[in-house]
C-alpha cells in the first residue's frame, strides 16, 4: 500500500496540472459572428511573438504577438484613436505595432483582453467591417473585421487592463 498512495498523489497532481494547462477553448468560445479557431489555437501557445510598443514586424507572424504596453496616458499613437480619450481609464495601458508585408484583404484582429482595437494605414483609421465578443471566452474577448488595403498596417491598442496583451492578425474567412 505504500507504493500505491505516493503513485496516486503524483497521478492526482500530473491531472491537476493538466487541468491547469488545458486552454480555453471549448463551449465557452463558441457563437462568434466567425470562425476563429485558428486564432484559439494561437492563443493557446505559449510560443508568442513578443513586441514592443512602436515595434515593427516585416511580416504577418502566424502565432499571437505578444505587445508591451505603456501607461495609456504616455503614449502618443501615430493616429488619432477612434475611442474618446475619456473613454481611457487613467490606470490603463495602450501601445501599437505596424506590420508590413500585408496583402490587401480582409483581416480580424482578435484580442485576449480587454481593449479598444484600432487599425490604421496611410496614417488614416480603417472602418472596421465587424465586431464580435464573447465575455465568457478567456482567450478572446474580442475579435473585429477590417478591410486592408495596400501598405503597412498599424495595429493601435487603447485602455488595455495589464501591461501586455496578446493580439493575432489573421485573414478572415
Amino acid at each position: 500500500m505504500k507504493i500505491a498512495r505516493p503513485l496516486f498523489a503524483a497521478l492526482l497532481c500530473a491531472a491537476a496540472a493538466a487541468s491547469f494547462a488545458t486552454p480555453v477553448l471549448a463551449e465557452d468560445c463558441t457563437g462568434f459572428k466567425w470562425p476563429l479557431d485558428t486564432e484559439l489555437a494561437w492563443l493557446a501557445s505559449s510560443d508568442d511573438v513578443a513586441v514592443k510598443s512602436e515595434g515593427k514586424l516585416a511580416s504577418p507572424p502566424q502565432k499571437a504577438v505578444a505587445l508591451s504596453l505603456q501607461p495609456a496616458k504616455s503614449v502618443k499613437m501615430p493616429v488619432a484613436p477612434g475611442v474618446k480619450a475619456q473613454r481611457i481609464a487613467a490606470d490603463t495601458f495602450s501601445g501599437w505595432f505596424t506590420i508590413e508585408g500585408l496583402k490587401p484583404g480582409l483581416y480580424q484582429i482578435s484580442l485576449s483582453d480587454n481593449g479598444w482595437i484600432d487599425a490604421a494605414q496611410n496614417g488614416e483609421l480603417i472602418s472596421s467591417k465587424g465586431f464580435s465578443g464573447r465575455q465568457e471566452c478567456k482567450a478572446i474577448h474580442k475579435s473585429v473585421r477590417f478591410e486592408i488595403g495596400e501598405g503597412p498596417l498599424t495595429v493601435q491598442i487603447s485602455g488595455a487592463p495589464k501591461d501586455v496583451i496578446r493580439i493575432t492578425v489573421n485573414e478572415g474567412k
